[in-house]
């Protein structure tokens, strides 16, 4: 029994605690509230998956501040669910794809993609993940992805080869074009 006088400080917590904690919270509130604590939270920082959740309600200087822990993090970045445009900015898919290579991501979900978003980089990207297992682009109007993009992402995605890909799900407008160019058919099939 502790006598009444012992205070508990954030630090005798095991560190069990804190990797269950983590996992109820996105990177950014990780980065907010420890990544300055001690030396012992920063080596836990480096072994635990990170999500990263961008919503309509954040803005510009929250996302550089994740940017700038992404640095020494990127390779634990397991999910990412993105709105594109933010309450001070847009575009936010393109500066980050463009600043990081996701390269252990599992979950992406990228959401009111701006016209004036290039997604080169995320496309270029996409094409190299290995452990992907799901892909939502949500798009509100048809009118915000730019068309060449939407062509090049469709076709992308078509072709991916990742074995661990379980779901893609593209919703937005495209054009049509020929789905049998990009989709290799059994021999008993002739068209779709």
């Amino acid at each position: 029994i502790l006598p009444m006088d012992t205070q508990t400080h954030l630090e005798d917590l095991a560190n069990e605690i804190f990797f269950e904690l983590f996992d109820y919270l996105h990177a950014l509130d990780i980065f907010t509230a420890f990544a300055s604590l001690n030396k012992r939270i920063s080596s836990i920082l480096r072994s635990i998956p990170l999500r990263i959740v961008i919503s309509k309600t954040h803005c510009r200087n929250q996302i550089d501040f994740l940017s700038s822990h992404l640095t020494l993090h990127i390779h634990q970045v397991i999910s990412i669910k993105i709105s594109d445009t933010i309450r001070d900015d847009a575009s936010i898919i393109s500066l980050l794809f463009s600043r990081h290579n996701f390269i252990n991501l599992q979950f992406c979900r990228l959401t009111t993609i701006d016209r004036s978003t290039k997604l080169d980089n995320v496309i270029k990207q996409i094409k190299t993940f290995d452990k992907l297992v799901s892909l939502n682009i949500f798009n509100l109007t048809e009118k915000t992805m730019n068309a060449v993009d939407k062509c090049e992402l469709t076709q992308t995605m078509l072709m991916h080869q990742s074995s661990s890909l379980r779901l893609i799900a593209l919703r937005y407008g495209c054009d049509y074009f020929n789905i049998s160019d990009y989709i290799s058919l059994p021999p008993n099939v002739t068209s779709l």
